[in-house]
């Protein structure tokens, strides 16, 4: 059977990600609201249970919240990297180093190779 390639990991719609985490959210939140009034009549140990439920659970709401979904589960196939190889450097022939001509200063006009004006001092 042929291998599958995906296009894009695009991953989630993220509206339907923002959805899925207000919900998430909202359940425990209403968990948590019920965790805080169910302290006025619960007695002995349930007491600790209810009281930890409200403290624990808005920092899982707020995990829950804020996960966001990357729909990352497969990574797309990633080229190999390009091996760089080493090469000679020419040999410079002494002889040629002495001959080298670098111009440091060229008139703008000379550069772009436009109309020629005449220079000062110069009568051509």
């Amino acid at each position: 059977m042929a291998k599958s390639y995906d296009v894009t990991s695009a991953g989630v719609n993220p509206v339907e990600d923002r959805a899925h985490r207000m919900r998430m959210y909202f359940i425990a939140m209403t968990l948590r609201v019920a965790c805080v009034v169910s302290l006025f009549w619960v007695r002995d140990w349930w007491v600790l249970l209810a009281a930890a439920g409200a403290v624990i659970l808005p920092w899982f709401a707020v995990l829950v919240g804020n996960a966001v979904a990357h729909g990352g589960e497969q990574a797309p196939d990633a080229p190999e990297p390009l091996q760089l190889e080493a090469v000679e450097p020419e040999a410079v022939d002494s002889s040629d180093a002495a001959h080298e001509v670098i111009v440091i200063d060229v008139d703008p006009e000379r550069r772009s190779g436009g109309a020629r004006s005449p220079r000062p001092g110069n009568d051509s």
